[in-house]
Formats: structure tokens, sequence, C-alpha cells
């Protein structure tokens, strides 16, 4: 079984992304991070630009696929005990496009 955690990815207007994934890669204030499965608590400034979302491997989705967003606004990331919370300041510019990774 493949471990996973919780990902909630929200703006004041709109739920972005609501799941349980296997990988999150986002630009933190300090520097890109990766975020895995039993990841250390932490509380980081977010800044403008690409984040990446690996979805599990499962009998339902055989090989891997990724959500990736670019977002041109700020915002904050919590991760705590396998649940991680993403506020956005706003969704006004963002795109969103999934892809099978090979």
């Amino acid at each position: 079984m493949v471990k996973t955690f919780h990902v909630s990815i929200v703006t004041p207007e709109l739920i972005l992304f609501e799941g349980d994934i296997a990988y999150l890669f986002v630009p933190g204030g300090a520097g890109s991070m990766g975020i895995l499965p039993d990841h250390a608590g932490l509380l980081s400034s977010l800044v403008p630009g690409a984040f990446e979302l690996r979805l599990p491997i499962t009998a339902d989705n055989p090989q891997s696929k990724s959500i990736s967003f670019i977002t041109q606004k700020s915002g904050f990331i919590e991760v705590s005990k396998n649940v991680v919370s993403i506020l956005l300041d706003a969704a006004d510019s963002y795109t969103i496009t999934a892809q099978q990774i090979t």
C-alpha cells in the first residue's frame, strides 16, 4: 500500500484541490520544498510559482499522475501529522494541468 497524506489547497473564493497525494512540491518563501508522507511539521510562507501534486499509484490508477499549477499569488503552508493545508491569497491567476508521469 502506498503511503499518502491529505492536502487541501484553498483560496477565499474556492477550493483548488482536496485529496490524498503521494508527493507535493511547493515554492516556499525560503526556497522550494518537497513534501512526502510523514514529513516533519512546518509552517512556511509561499511565493508565486509552480506547484506539483503527485497522485498515488493504486489499482484504479496504475500509472503515476501529476497535477501541476502555477499561481501568481502568495500564501502559507502548514504541515502537521500527514495533513497539509495551503492557503493562497487568491485564485485569479492559475493554470491547472494533469499529466501522466512516464
